[in-house]
């Protein structure tokens, strides 16, 4: 769903019911927030949001940043959020704007805002909306007068390929938010997002579960995954485990030909759900080693045996509710870490470590 690339468009998948199961062993839980205490939005935002720090210390509040780019319903344009809770519209001349960011000698667009900025920020309606998550250090896009060019994991001269990043996807229209985490590409770092409503009766989160690390799931990784995918927790180490064809399965890779012979699709093509295998449930059967079954939705039979997409399987095993993108069409039969509510009150987002 969310592959990385120039001039990112991307497409919120249709609506899906998630669960949470709650978690209070930490103070810095995100279940101790409770949902009376979400402020209202002011100007044109219809929900509040914010950024918790869950790094326990390794990283203040000043360190984490957060930055927000999606589409302006009301004028088309791409745009960033400011702290006053406007979309603001990007161009190519924002590169080189007061307080830009600069790396290797190339500047970028400075859109980001610290955790320690603000205890709460309004979110307006927004189309296509990514919220970059980045610690120590912000991330490098460049912006365009048309969209931007997000981190490029496979560009060995991206200049985010040494920064601690990650993000989640929405859109907040007419029906309400819309969003998800998602582990399509990569892992950066464990994220939990949680959703309210006004009325008061849908409070859900999903996410890694509270209780993982960023290097117990680094370590569990090279345990947990048959030894094909190992590789994918150590080739951009320590920043990121990326996904199967972002690694070793990608074309010319020594998993090239994983999948072969199990459904006569190409293993690049089942990984991305593209190509020939564009069709959901199709592609999902595939990742989940039950294309050959009766029946696709027992979730009990997913990955239970090779070839199948043990990375996928990983995220799901140590997520809330065992919720995750795994793959771009993870959301088939429910699986996917997605949330919406019609009358959204309240978003927060928890940066572990």
């Amino acid at each position: 769903m969310c592959a990385m690339m120039i001039l990112i468009q991307m497409i919120i998948p249709p609506p899906i019911r998630a669960s949470a199961s709650a978690d209070s062993s930490s103070s810095s839980s995100i279940y101790s927030i409770p949902a009376s205490s979400i402020p209202a939005p002011t100007g044109n935002g219809v929900m509040s949001f914010k950024v918790m720090n869950g790094t326990n210390g390794a990283y203040s509040d000043s360190q984490i940043f957060w930055g927000v780019l999606g589409i302006n319903p009301a004028n088309g344009k791409w745009s960033y959020l400011d702290l006053n809770g406007n979309l603001l519209p990007i161009s190519l001349a924002l590169n080189d704007a007061p307080g830009h960011l600069s790396k290797n000698g190339i500047n970028y667009a400075n859109f980001y805002h610290k955790v320690s900025d603000a205890p709460w920020v309004s979110l307006p309606k927004i189309t296509s909306g990514r919220m970059f998550l980045c610690v120590a250090t912000e991330c490098y896009i460049k912006t365009y007068d048309n969209g931007f060019a997000g981190p490029d994991i496979n560009n060995p001269n991206d200049p985010n390929l040494n920064v601690y990043f990650d993000f989640i996807e929405f859109t907040i229209d007419a029906t309400g938010y819309h969003g998800n985490t998602t582990r399509v590409d990569m892992f950066g770092f464990p994220i939990q997002h949680r959703l309210v409503n006004v009325e008061g009766n849908y409070d859900r989160t999903v996410g890694e579960l509270e209780v993982e690390t960023r290097s117990g799931l680094f370590s569990k990784f090279s345990k947990e995954v048959p030894s094909q995918f190992t590789s994918l927790g150590t080739i951009q180490a320590p920043y990121r485990i990326v996904a199967p064809v972002r690694g070793s399965f990608a074309a010319g890779g020594v998993n090239a030909n994983y999948f072969a012979g199990y459904s006569g699709f190409s293993t690049q093509d089942i990984l991305r759900c593209d190509g020939a295998v564009t069709n959901a449930q199709t592609c999902a059967a595939i990742n989940r080693h039950v294309y050959t079954d009766n029946n696709w939705n027992i979730v009990g039979n997913y990955y239970q045996a090779a070839p199948a997409n043990y990375y996928s399987k990983f995220w799901h095993t140590h997520a809330i509710d065992g919720l995750a993108y795994g793959f771009a069409y993870d959301d088939v039969n429910n699986q996917a870490a997605y949330l919406e509510t019609s009358r959204p009150k309240g978003l927060i987002i928890k940066v572990g470590w």
